[in-house]
Order: structure tokens, then C-alpha cells, then sequence
């Protein structure tokens, strides 16, 4: 069987990004880290617990110590120097390989302790592949390690025991060769997991992408916890705009245009309503969506609904102009309660119900194109801040006559308010808020 020195991470590719590399290399060395301060802590107790009973067993003040007795004060001595010394003042990949070099050391020497008095050479065995099990680490150290340490003791056999060297030179090969393929197997396993775990990572990232392009962020926060809850609000404003010409324009162009169309167009919008604190809900063909006040509450909703729908005509108005298409937008504003959630078991969305958003929607499919129509809840919201013009009485579907508004802009005097992150209006002052 063929044995390659070091443990090599993968190559960089869209499975294993050069990042991972990094941050592996630091989480392998970390863990190991950790169990060698596990190991020591149990090895000081341990060996403490055997020095006294060496007392006893070597009747050292009167017939002197013997090579166990030695070892363990050295090696008591280490683990001592490594707690408090080593383990204090390096940094930690100093302090991994300290340990290591010098545990294996001492692993090697009481191998050759153990090899006069009983034979035995399994203290090597253990060690060695106790390190490459629970500390497999890049490159070609424990490797090393490994090869030099089996060198070295192999060497001092031979000098203690010429007639028998050769006998333990065969476990000392067979430890090493079975050492690096055992840290070669565990190295692989770890970079396995590790890019297993960052996968899932990834698709869960992608999935929580997903679901907070697709709802608000706190319902988004809902649906994760596996709660989809239903909730009344008492004010909402709802803005419905319809894409005037689209119907015309369908007749003329293929339908990978038209998408290309309104991808453009929704789009832009979808920018200015982040700009504006406003929540898109949904398209429906070439009609937009959009509330503000729900499904969490924001200063201003009126008027920054307000400010969306003026640059929603505006960018309409640049965007026909640029492409030569001939379309207009057509938006209708209403504020009232609503009821707010998502319904159902699949395909799930989040939704408005109430007679507010049917108002909202009868109040654009009777405006005029490039106009922004506003119910008389609205106009009392705005009237102070805005430019606005008496429609009159407007017979809606279903409604019945209703008092409709035109919103043309802000007065001069009152300049737009920018708003930021949290929905929140920059230098308002608190008597003109909402």
C-alpha cells in the first residue's frame, strides 16, 4: 500500500473556496488544541497520583530511583512547564506542535523504559496513534513526527539491546506506516465533514435568501420558527399601480420582451420601495403591490407611501421615454384596516384581506394614466405636506359613489423627508409625525 506524506487540502473550486482552507486549517488545529488540554489535565492527576505511589515503590532515600521513577518526574515535569508556561505565552499552533513533538518524546522514552523492564512496546503504539486519531492536521508534521521519533527509538533499541533491536524494529515500522495512513484517513474525514457542514450552510443561507426576498422579514422570521400567525392592523396604507399600454404593447412584442419589460420596470420599483421603508407584497400580471404600516408598524406610512408613489410615476415616465415604449402608470392610495398573514399549507405567501384593500384597488382602475389617486382618508393624511386636487365624487364598482383625490406632488415648502433602514424618517420633527 502506498503511503503519501502530509495531509493536502483540496484545490480551490466552487465546492471548496480558498476561504474554507483557511478556516479549516484554524478549526482543526483548534480542536486539537482543546483535546490536548483535556489530555493534559487528566495526565497530571494521573501521573501525580503514580509519583507517590513511586515513593513507596523505590524506597528512593535509601536504595536511590530507578529509570520509571526518572521518567515520570520529567514527564510531570513537561506537562507542568506546558500548563503553565507554554500554554500561557505561544500562540496556538506553537503550543499544538510543542505538545506533540514533546509528547511523543516521552512516549518514545518510556517505550525504551518499558522495553527493559517488561519488553513491552505498546506505550509507543498507543501514543502514536492516539495522536494521529484525535490530531490529524495538515502538512506533513505529524507524519514527521512520526518517522523521526521511529528513528530515534529504533536507534536507542539497537544500542540497548543488540541481539534483539530487529525484533522491535518491526512493530516500531509497522506503528508508524499504520500511524500516518490512520491521521491520512482521519485528515480526510474532517475536510469530508467540514465541507459537508459548509454545504448545508450554503443551502440554508440560500433558502433563508429565498425566504426573505419572498416575505417580510418578520413573517420570514415566523415561517423559520414554524409559526404563520394571522394579524388585524389597524392602519395600513395600500398602494395598487396597473402599467397602462401593457395590453397594447403585448400585441406588439414576444413575450420574452414583455418579461424583459417588466423585470426592468418592477425592478426599479422594487429598489424605491426599499428606499422608502415601503413593503412590495406581490405582482399580479403587470399590476404592483405595495403596503406600508404592516406587517410592522413605521412612522409616516401615508406620507412615504406618498413619495413612493411619485417616483414609481416618475421612473415609468424616464423609463418610456428611454425605451420609446408608451406607458404610464395609473397608482390608487387607501389607508384603513386590514387583516395580514399566510394562509395555507403550500405555495405560501403573505397576504392582505379587508375592504381596505379592495377600496385601494377600485380607486386605481378609476384613476387616469400618470395620475396618482388618493381616497379622502388619505387626502386628511397628506394634505399639509402635499399638492393634492378634488376629483369629486367617483361611482366605484361595488362602492358606490367615493370621494377621490389627485396627488401631484409635495407643496414647495415642505421638502421630501429621506428615511432610513428601520423605516424611520430622518430629521422630522416629532409634531409633524404620523
Amino acid at each position: 500500500m502506498k503511503i503519501a506524506l502530509g495531509n493536502h487540502f483540496p484545490l480551490a473550486s466552487a465546492e471548496f473556496p480558498a476561504s474554507w482552507t483557511e478556516e479549516l486549517r484554524k478549526e482543526l488545529t483548534h480542536g486539537a488544541l482543546q483535546r490536548v488540554e483535556t489530555v493534559v489535565s487528566i495526565l497530571l492527576a494521573i501521573e501525580g497520583i503514580l509519583l507517590i505511589f513511586d515513593f513507596y515503590r523505590t524506597s528512593w532515600l535509601t536504595t536511590g530511583v530507578d529509570a520509571v521513577f526518572i521518567w515520570r518526574v520529567a514527564f510531570l515535569a513537561f506537562l507542568l512547564a506546558y500548563r503553565f508556561f507554554i500554554d500561557r505565552h505561544y500562540q496556538t499552533e506553537i503550543r499544538l506542535r510543542a505538545f506533540l513533538l514533546f509528547g511523543i518524546l516521552f512516549v518514545s522514552w518510556a517505550s525504551l523504559v518499558m522495553a527493559e523492564v517488561s519488553g513491552d512496546m505498546s506505550t509507543y503504539t498507543i501514543g502514536v496513534l492516539a495522536v494521529a486519531a484525535v490530531c490529524p492536521l495538515p502538512g506533513r508534521f505529524n507524519a514527521q513526527l512520526f518517522i523521526g521519533s521511529g528513528i530515534a527509538l529504533a536507534s536507542g533499541l539497537f544500542l540497548l539491546f543488540p541481539t534483539k533491536g530487529a525484533f522491535w524494529l518491526i512493530n516500531i515500522v509497522a506503528t508508524c506506516v499504520i500511524g500516518i495512513a490512520i491521521e491520512r484517513l482521519a485528515f480526510r474525514t474532517a475536510v469530508r465533514e467540514y465541507s459537508q457542514r459548509k454545504g448545508i450552510e450554503r443551502q440554508r443561507e440560500r433558502v433563508d435568501e429565498l425566504l426573505y426576498n419572498v416575505f417580510p422579514e418578520s413573517i420570514a422570521a415566523s415561517l423559520k420558527e414554524g409559526r404563520r400567525s394571522i394579524a388585524l392592523h389597524g392602519e395600513v396604507t395600500i398602494l395598487f399601480a396597473d402599467v397602462v399600454g401593457f395590453t397594447q404593447l403585448a400585441s406588439r412584442l414576444l413575450p420574452s420582451q414583455l418579461i424583459e419589460v417588466l423585470e426592468t420596470l418592477f425592478g426599479h420599483f422594487d429598489q424605491l420601495a426599499a428606499r422608502h421603508g415601503v413593503e412590495k407584497i406581490k405582482t399580479i400580471g403587470d399590476a404592483y403591490m405595495a403596503i406600508s404600516g404592516a406587517p410592522v408598524p413605521v412612522d409616516r406610512q401615508v406620507e412615504r407611501m406618498a413619495d413612493f408613489a411619485i417616483d414609481i410615476v416618475n421612473a415609468c415616465k424616464e423609463f418610456s421615454a428611454e425605451s420609446g415604449l408608451d406607458l404610464a402608470m395609473r397608482v390608487g392610495i387607501h389607508t384603513g384596516p386590514v387583516v395580514a398573514g399566510v394562509i395555507g399549507s403550500s405555495r405560501l405567501c403573505y397576504d392582505l384581506w379587508g375592504d381596505s384593500v379592495n377600496i385601494a384597488q377600485r380607486i386605481e382602475s378609476n384613476g387616469e394614466s400618470n395620475t396618482i389617486s388618493v381616497s379622502e382618508p388619505v387626502y386628511f393624511k397628506l394634505r399639509k405636506e402635499f399638492e393634492l386636487e378634488d376629483r369629486g365624487v367617483v361611482d366605484m364598482k361595488g362602492k358606490g359613489p367615493t370621494k377621490t383625490y389627485v396627488l401631484r406632488g409635495r407643496l414647495g415648502d415642505n421638502p421630501r423627508i429621506a428615511y432610513d433602514g428601520l423605516g424611520v424618517g430622518i430629521g422630522v420633527p416629532q409634531e409633524n409625525r404620523a
